[in-house]
């Protein structure tokens, strides 16, 4: 502090003229697209620059993913044996020389009279390498976000709120301490004397063979504005077990999460064995490959290292029996869902938005109710695709990725001071005003269209229902509006419930908190009642209650408290006996937590 002290340096107005640039074109297009849907869907909708390129993503793999037909496809593996009696598996990666699938169960029997048990395969490749791996950098905000939701399903909204509480201050009992370094960050650089203590810490914990002999340095990709250092903590003989009793479980485990990946980063790297064998037999080609750590370095930290696979000692030239071929059918599969992590790490990689801003924009998206989370994949709902069906065709060309990474290119050149912010902003505002003007010039037609006339008529009036957007989802409402203001649910759905107050059947209507069951003899009658899971609590036995929230269905206990994005089932633990929740489609025990 008193070094920055006595170095003052003067404000770069390069970094402010491209901070306002950015600014005035975040408001250009929200202030403009945003009404357009307003117009032509309903209100309190939204549209960005960043935050509607986001929407398209999610939308557009979900439409990958639904137009997807699997294809079947087989892989080959093999149990060998060597002259010394040892076994060793190896798969099949090459068919005449060129590595493809067996797509066909014609090509799969014709391989497998070919391969015969007892043939002899040729050793052609033998060889034992020594590869290293370098630790990952210290963090910077996406890739904080990105390991909170990986390992601990914590979401980047989420995850900024605790690394803010962290960077604010713990009570301590040497008093309040800001435990991490400023959280939104986009280099991995970090301070000489942080550098200089952490090497003296690894240098006393682990020894000085964990010590690279130069400090390491890591390179900012060339957008990075880097004006803060990386994500670490302050004070790194405060390890995280020292103080779990004065943090917050979630705390924690940030904590501990940022201060390991720090020290990592500065460890010596991992050194393996890798050894590998090649075989053949009239054009088939099997590999085998073991790994076998000789050096943990920064993994003694991570304990990313295991052995994997056997390969016995061979030469080239040595032959091999076949003793058996194992055949394993598979399916091809579309590219997954986006979680929060690997959407930003898309985002990232694209060079869209700004570390500081990923977890709004994603926050945005389930507040606007365009995405709901379900098993951790973000799903696009009616709506978000409806509002990706309207904006994408007419504004193609401003959400689409690569004009939005180059817009951030020209951004990256006001921060250099090689444009003027001015200049970004008119060459960008005067093609777009022309595409705005002409979308709510159709705003009207375009309402029209996506209305969707039944077969029904209003029973006030006489004229046709059509299908709208309300604050809870679609329902039916007079096309005479606003002179006629009758509407009804859509779809009502019925129920074998009877209402205990009158006696007429319960129906599942939607609110502000999801499904719930209500009286069909409504306004009359106002009863209501929450929607149950079949299924009782897994840790009480009591009625599980269904709520809707942002991310998807919530199930709660009435009795107990207990509380799951994950559906309890029948199943029971084998091992505690306790109730199981379904979690990314396997029975999970919350009680022994696997």
């Amino acid at each position: 502090m008193r070094k920055a002290l006595q170095n003052p340096v003067s404000i770069d107005i390069n970094l402010v003229d491209a901070h306002k640039a950015r600014r005035v074109l975040d408001r250009i297009v929200g202030y403009f697209t945003s009404p357009f849907l307003w117009k032509v869907i309903k209100s309190g909708l939204s549209a960005g620059r960043v935050q509607s390129v986001a929407l398209r993503l999610i939308c557009e793999r979900e439409k990958e993913i639904e137009s997807f037909q699997p294809t079947p496809y087989w892989n080959i593996s093999g149990v060998f044996e060597t002259n010394a009696n040892e076994s060793f598996n190896a798969n099949l990666i090459k068919i005449e020389g060129v590595q493809r699938k067996i797509l066909s169960e014609e090509e799969l029997n014709n391989i497998k009279n070919l391969l015969k048990p007892e043939t002899k395969f040729t050793v052609t490749v033998y060889r034992i390498t020594t590869p290293e791996k370098i630790p990952a950098p210290p963090f910077i905000t996406s890739t904080l976000q990105q390991e909170a939701s990986r390992q601990f399903n914590i979401t980047p909204k989420k995850t900024m709120q605790i690394a803010q509480s962290l960077y604010e201050g713990v009570n301590l009992p040497q008093g309040t301490i800001g435990l991490i370094t400023y959280m939104r960050t986009d280099s991995t650089r970090v301070n000489d004397q942080a550098i200089e203590a952490v090497r003296e810490y690894i240098d006393g914990k682990f020894g000085s063979e964990y010590l690279p002999r130069e400090p390491r340095k890591f390179k900012d990709k060339k957008s990075a504005q880097s004006g803060h250092e990386a994500i670490r903590p302050t004070r790194i003989n405060i390890e995280p077990d020292s103080i779990i009793d004065y943090l917050t479980p979630n705390q924690y485990k940030v904590y501990k999460l940022i201060f390991e990946r720090f020290v990592a980063s500065q460890m010596a790297n991992a050194r393996y064995e890798l050894k590998e064998v090649f075989l053949e037999y009239m054009g088939f080609e099997f590999k085998a490959e073991e790994t076998k750590p000789l050096f943990l370095g920064y993994q003694l930290l991570t304990a990313e290292t295991t052995q994997k696979g056997f390969v016995p000692k061979l030469k080239v030239g040595e032959t091999v029996i076949l003793k058996k071929i194992n055949i394993e059918e598979k399916q091809t599969e579309p590219l997954p869902r986006f979680t929060e992590a690997t959407l930003i790490k898309k985002l990232e990689e694209n060079g869209i938005g700004r570390p500081s801003t990923y977890a709004h924009i994603i926050q945005t998206l389930f507040d606007r109710r365009y995405v709901v989370k379900n098993n951790g994949k973000l799903i696009p709902t009616d709506l978000g695709r409806e509002v990706y069906n309207i904006i994408i065709p007419r504004f193609n060309n401003i959400f689409e990725i690569p004009f939005t990474a180059r817009m951030e290119e020209e951004l990256d050149l006001v921060e250099a001071g090689k444009k003027k912010w001015q200049e970004v902003v008119k060459e960008f505002y005067e093609p777009f005003a022309t595409i705005v003007n002409q979308a709510n010039a159709d705003a009207e037609s375009i309402k029209k269209n996506i209305q969707q006339t039944i077969d029904k008529v209003c029973p006030q009036c006489g004229r046709p229902m059509v299908v709208r957007w309300g604050k809870y989802g679609k329902f039916l409402a007079c096309s005479g509006f606003p002179e006629c203001k009758y509407s009804e649910n859509l779809e009502v759905q019925t129920t074998n419930k009877t209402c205990p107050k009158c006696g007429k059947t319960l129906v599942i209507k939607k609110g502000k908190f999801g499904e719930f069951l209500a009286c069909s003899g409504y306004p009359e009658c106002k009863y209501t009642e929450n929607l149950t899971h079949d299924i009782p609590c897994p840790i009480c036995n009591g009625t599980v209650i269904i709520f809707s929230s942002k991310k998807g269905r919530v199930y709660k206990c009435k009795e107990c408290g207990f509380s799951s994005f994950y559906p309890p089932i029948a199943q029971k633990c084998p091992e505690c006996g306790k109730g199981m929740v379904l979690k990314k489609n396997k029975p999970f025990c919350l009680n022994c937590k696997k």
